[in-house]
């Protein structure tokens, strides 16, 4: 037959396969039935569990017959402090749910150690109990960077575990404030704090012993010596402050005011300071002055029997002299008070006024007089006359 004569190809019957190409696949499909068989055949011989790790949720089918089994297969490795239910050793039952919750991984710093902690707790009392760490109730919980008392957190409830626990241990002091004392537990560094926390006013011109930089430790005796008011007059200035003694002189040296030279103060400096004491601070300054001054002259008279009774003569005229004084001079607050000549002397002696004087009596004739009665007045007539 020729092609042009041959059936349509919709007519043809379709070639036989060759018997080898029907036992391939007849092996291929025996195969597939196998493998389909044997894998439904393994899911209907396992486990359907889920798996909860901190609320990750997985599913699927195991051969394993433990929980531990379970998590192995899972790659869940577990640290000891973990929580996990049921128990690892549970057995398997269909539809079993696996709870793995993480512990929490927390900073524990207990006496200066720093330590990792993990832990399923969330209160920090019961962080500490489990780690049998030890607290009184003067300590102080640093949670967080927040301060708890141990008494405030033993009535609080607590959500979520903290990151970060600090226990910060309390030391017994005492204070002796001048009469009174006072017993202070403190989880303070250093003394300043200490007080301050204690609720211990101090005033700057207080003394504190030891200083407020010292630590703080079990047993430590702060001693404190209390200022006292007073009022400071100085230098035109009143200075109302504080001070502390135990003398006067001390209190102005702890205020600053240093006595110079000869001040003085009133009080002395060696009474003792009492409160409202008023200190007067007197500036004691001294100079010495070289100063001059005249000499004034004197007149001396002497006699002349040439000039008569009643006639002077000025023979030489008076002449100042000139004296030089150093004096040491003395001012409180800056009045002078004192005047003291040290030393003196004549830079020129006065020259004095001389005047002579007359000594020739005058005549006893009158110049009415006549002879006889000069005669008769005569002291020295002896009567026989001319």
């Amino acid at each position: 037959m020729t092609p042009d004569t041959l059936p349509s190809l919709r007519f043809r019957r379709p070639p036989r396969p060759s018997r080898r190409y029907q036992v391939v696949l007849a092996v291929l499909l025996i195969a597939v039935v196998v493998t389909v068989g044997g894998f439904a055949l393994d899911q209907l011989t396992r486990t359907s569990v889920t798996v909860d790790v901190n609320g990750s949720v997985r599913q699927f089918r195991t051969r394993a017959e433990t929980v531990r089994e379970v998590l192995d297969d899972a790659q869940v490795a577990l640290d000891p402090e973990d929580a996990v239910q049921p128990d690892l050793d549970t057995r398997l039952s269909s539809g079993i749910t696996i709870t793995v919750r993480r512990a929490h991984v927390l900073a524990l710093d207990v006496d200066d150690e720093l330590r990792r902690v993990r832990t399923q707790m969330t209160h920090p009392l019961d962080i500490l109990a489990e780690q049998r760490v030890h607290v009184s109730k003067y300590d102080v919980l640093r949670i967080d960077g927040r301060d708890y008392s141990v008494e405030h957190l033993e009535g609080q409830t607590w959500k979520q575990t903290p990151q970060a626990i600090q226990v910060l241990r309390s030391a017994t002091v005492k204070v002796v404030d001048g009469e009174r004392q006072l017993i202070v537990h403190t989880t303070q560094a250093d003394v300043g704090r200490a007080l301050d926390s204690a609720g211990v006013m101090l005033y700057l011109a207080d003394a504190v012993s030891p200083d407020l930089s010292s630590p703080v430790y079990d047993g430590l005796v702060i001693e404190i010596a209390r200022s006292v008011p007073v009022t400071v007059v100085a230098d035109g200035r009143q200075l109302h402050t504080r001070a502390l003694g135990p003398t006067v002189g001390d209190a102005l040296a702890a205020i600053g005011l240093a006595l110079i030279g000869q001040d003085y103060t009133q009080p002395p400096g060696t009474a003792r300071l009492e409160p409202d004491t008023i200190i007067r601070l007197v500036r004691v300054t001294e100079k010495v002055i070289v100063e001059q001054e005249a000499i004034p002259f004197s007149t001396v008279y002497r006699p002349d029997p040439s000039l008569p009774e009643t006639q002077e003569r000025i023979v030489q005229e008076g002449t100042a002299g000139l004296r030089e004084r150093q004096v040491r001079e003395r001012y409180e607050d800056g009045q002078i008070v004192r005047r003291t000549v040290q030393h003196e002397r004549v830079m020129q002696p006065p020259v004095p006024r001389l005047i002579v004087y007359g000594t020739r009596p005058q005549s006893y004739f009158p110049a009415t007089a006549s002879p006889t009665a000069f005669a008769v007045q005569l002291p020295f007539d002896n009567g026989t006359g001319p």
